[in-house]
């Protein structure tokens, strides 16, 4: 069951005579209980998409689903069910942590204490804490409390680890693992920090220009996405139907093919159609390199 779906959205910014395409006929879909990724360089939509996911933004086109709604028509039952932290969210100056849970705490029916006790443990902060004494980290911290105490069915992020120390980013993602894996959350985040995606996410998206270029299940993604190095005097003409290109580069006597759909029956099919004097050699990716590959493909 996917419990987030965008079906060939698009999303301009600007008047007549100047638009800007931030999200271009994007679709993807976030199975029930998985820790989703959204990946891409600055401008390539993301952080448009969910706010989109949220209903702060409307689509010019295409269709969303939450919980089987569209968010330009949530019902208040279903905004409780849906937690979200934005990239640049604070909670008013003035406020102490205690403040502000006891505003919030009304607000949501399956408010977690259990989890608020951990969490401040984990980022060692105390209720008595006001936001206009804390540090960068502290006040990310705080509106990270906020928004997974609410015990939400869907959590929501857009760059929630920026600001956090390398401790304090590893605990919160051990805790995003236990909520997804334990209680059969649904967590959907972007993160410039591509470590934290690697170690948490069960399936990611990889975002170019507004376009969706690459998705699925992560370890999926690593044995089906490589690089064929092709190296001989004579390779002639490549059979390019066999595989489905990503990048594809040639020089004098040596060709990198980097293709998405990589198999060893096709590899076999490959040998067979190359001279015998052609030199043939594939090599994987980890994320950062698949992010590379796709951003240095689009500069």
């Amino acid at each position: 069951m996917n419990i987030i779906e965008m079906f060939d959205v698009c999303r301009s910014f600007g008047n007549d005579k100047e638009q800007m395409l931030a999200v271009n006929h994007l679709n993807f879909a976030v199975p029930q209980g998985s820790v989703y990724g959204l990946l891409g360089a600055n401008g390539a939509g993301k952080t448009t998409s969910i706010r989109m996911l949220i209903s702060h933004l409307k689509p010019d086109s295409g269709e969303i689903r939450v919980l089987g709604e569209n968010p330009a028509k949530f019902t208040e039952a279903t905004r409780k069910r849906i937690a979200y932290i934005s990239e640049n969210m604070q909670i008013p100056h003035w406020m102490s942590i205690e403040d502000a849970v006891g505003f919030c705490k009304p607000l949501y029916p399956n408010w977690d204490d259990g989890l608020l006790q951990k969490l401040l443990n984990l980022f060692n902060l105390k209720m008595s804490k006001r936001y206009e004494e804390s540090s960068k980290g502290q006040r990310r911290a705080m509106c990270i409390i906020l928004a997974m105490c609410q015990n939400s069915d869907v959590l929501i992020m857009d760059e929630p680890a920026s600001g956090l120390d390398t401790l304090s980013r590893r605990h919160f993602l051990s805790e995003i693992l236990n909520i997804a894996c334990n209680e059969n959350k649904t967590v959907l985040f972007s993160s410039h920090i591509l470590g934290d995606i690697e170690r948490t996410v069960d399936r990611v998206a990889i975002l170019s220009q507004g376009r969706r270029i690459l998705e699925g299940e992560l370890d999926s993604l690593k044995e089906t996405v490589k690089q064929i190095s092709l190296r001989g005097e004579n390779i002639g003409e490549l059979p390019q139907q066999l595989f489905q290109t990503l990048r594809l580069v040639k020089e004098k006597d040596s060709i990198q093919w980097v293709v998405t759909d990589y198999t060893e029956e096709k590899m076999n099919q490959l040998y067979q159609l190359l001279p015998e004097t052609t030199n043939i050699e594939t090599e994987g990716f980890n994320l950062e390199e698949l992010f590379l590959v796709v951003n240095s493909e689009r500069q």
